[in-house]
């Protein structure tokens, strides 16, 4: 099967809102930029704020900064900067792929067979019969576009939304970069049984322009 999204020799970094402690996920408060090229990491760490760590691993040195923004100015070059696919899994197995038109598997390509709708998409998955969203946003910093491009991966149904309407809008303007801000929203949510759990989710919106 094709590949699923953008291939991350393909930008400079990467954008995370969660990370593995202890070899458990850990939302973050704010945003985590990870790249392989030290001056990128020593740039964000000056323009950002926070603080720079460095991992080895058997493939090379990672360098890590923890911002001190849970939200981020960037720039969206046209809607190429936003990729949605709907996936099928099974563990690590890609079942099928889809992109709205064309349905990808195991076996071979044919239409795509899901809802037409982001509802219907919705609905379908969780019956546990559709396919569900992986969102990928390649981003420039606002404050210093020089330091490169940097992608973010979500699969979380309402960024996939937010990333729906901003790409719509992109195409109306898709040969100048739009300005956009990324945001970790925190947010305190109250069950039908009264329960209140913590929700965090990243978000996407486009900004005025002028």
């Amino acid at each position: 099967m094709a590949s699923s999204g953008i291939q991350t020799d393909q930008v400079d970094g990467r954008l995370l809102y969660a990370t593995l402690v202890n070899g458990r996920p850990r939302v973050l408060p704010t945003w985590l930029l990870i790249t392989s090229n030290r001056h990128v990491a020593a740039g964000a760490a000056m323009l950002l704020g926070g603080e720079l760590n460095i991992e080895a691993d058997g493939l090379g040195q990672s360098y890590l900064v923890l911002t001190s923004h849970p939200e981020l100015d960037v720039l969206l070059d046209g809607p190429r900067a936003i990729r949605l696919r709907m996936l099928r899994r099974h563990g690590s197995t890609i079942l099928r792929s889809c992109d709205s038109h064309t349905q990808e598997t195991l076996s071979g390509k044919q239409p795509c067979q899901c809802p037409a709708t982001f509802r219907g998409r919705w609905e379908a998955a969780k019956t546990g019969r559709g396919c569900e969203p992986l969102v990928q946003v390649t981003i420039r910093l606002e404050a210093d576009p020089s330091l490169g491009l940097f992608l973010l991966s979500s699969a979380t149904w309402t960024f996939a939304d937010d990333a729906t309407k901003v790409k719509a809008a992109l195409h109306r303007q898709p040969d100048t970069p739009v300005r956009a801000r990324l945001l970790i929203d925190r947010a305190i949510c109250l069950t039908r049984r009264g329960t209140t759990f913590a929700y965090t989710r990243p978000t996407i919106t486009l900004l005025p322009t002028g």
